[in-house]
């Protein structure tokens, strides 16, 4: 039976990881305002069902089972703060996110580095690295805790496919890239992190890329490609227009931050995002678009509800609403699980098994 589960478990964890490496080209930033951080994300995907997710703090969780250790310890932990994150895959399994004390945390593909970057096991218990940015705002609030987690955990990649790297930053400005090349943790913080950028490629190729291009542009603005903006070009843009940033004149933090989201999608003549989002930690809010729908939408953290005694909460990013839609979430069901499983057409026995995960979490309130 534990043959059979390892089985069904390893083709799901397999088929799970395809969108995020194969389909996606993300960007995100952090802006500073007046020493209060602004956080920027296009996820540049297929129109895919998603939906945004408010998970509750007190709830009881264990990673899931790893089919290529079978035998490694589980992580167990209850969730110290409630969040909102952005989900395509499945509830638990988030691409971004922040949480109630202003940690953001964010995903993105990795380009020119592979899942065998990750480190080889040793006495860290492993954690998938799908899970990795729920576990994180489930359990921490700043940018230290996140780096010091990795003594202890260890991030687990399920297939050969492309790996993920990860900017992370809370609610003092702080942040840092975190990357795993040849078995190693990579991270660039404080003076290492001269731009709180990320795109697909390893931080250090991109910085180098931007001063390549600040060079060339040493006068002026680095200007759009007209054609389609492979990640190190959409890191420079992004680096540019960040270092450009001047709160007593650039205008509303919020709208320069999208402004540099247009300027930054992969695309130049159609909406590659399936959405953009700029996450407010200061005032407590998250103002989103998607592909189909340009009336930016927000929503104010301080009118959710993250206490577990109530039910988990969703909303689909592509419904056609606009203004403040804190009031617009809907109670989570295991439908909603599907929709978004169904578009990677699993089998009945891996839909279960996923659909039904976020059943084994437990409300300790």
């Amino acid at each position: 039976m534990k043959k059979r589960l390892s089985s069904i478990i390893f083709s799901i964890l397999c088929i799970c990881l395809a969108p995020i490496s194969g389909h996606s080209a993300c960007t995100t930033f952090v802006l500073n305002n007046n020493g209060q951080p602004i956080y920027g994300k296009n996820a540049d995907s297929d129109h895919i069902p998603s939906f945004v997710i408010v998970n509750k703090h007190g709830v009881t969780k264990k990673s899931a089972f790893l089919p290529q250790e079978p035998d490694a310890e589980h992580i167990t932990w209850t969730s110290k703060y409630g969040s909102v994150t952005f989900n395509f895959i499945a509830r638990e399994w988030p691409f971004e996110g922040i949480n109630e004390a202003g940690l953001f945390i964010s995903s993105m593909n990795g380009e020119g580095f592979q899942q065998d970057e990750y480190p080889d096991p040793d006495s860290r218990t492993p954690l998938s690295v799908m899970q990795l940015v729920q576990y994180q705002l489930d359990n921490f609030n700043t940018v230290a805790e996140v780096i010091r987690s990795f003594q202890s955990l260890r991030p687990y990649a399920e297939t050969p496919l492309r790996a993920a790297h990860w900017l992370v930053s809370d609610s003092t400005g702080k942040s840092a890239s975190i990357e795993f090349l040849k078995g190693k943790m990579v991270c660039h913080t404080g003076w290492t992190m001269p731009v709180k950028v990320l795109a697909n490629s390893t931080y250090d190729q991109s910085i180098a890329y931007y001063r390549q291009q600040r060079f060339k542009n040493f006068f002026s603005p680095i200007p759009i490609p007209e054609e389609i903006r492979p990640s190190l070009d959409r890191f420079a843009l992004a680096a540019d227009r960040v270092k450009r940033y001047r709160p007593w004149r650039s205008g509303p933090a919020v709208d320069y931050a999208f402004q540099i989201l247009q300027d930054i999608e992969m695309s130049p003549t159609y909406h590659s995002a399936l959405w953009s989002v700029v996450y407010d930690s200061a005032n407590k809010q998250i103002h989103f678009r998607s592909w189909n729908n340009d009336q930016i939408r927000w929503i104010d953290l301080n009118a959710l509800d993250f206490s577990c005694t109530t039910p988990v909460k969703v909303l689909d990013v592509s419904a056609d609403l606009s203004g403040d839609v804190s009031n617009s979430f809907v109670d989570y069901t295991k439908d909603v699980n599907l929709e978004m499983l169904n578009h990677w057409g699993f089998s009945q026995a891996a839909l279960d098994y996923l659909s039904s995960y976020p059943d084994t979490t437990v409300c300790m309130e």
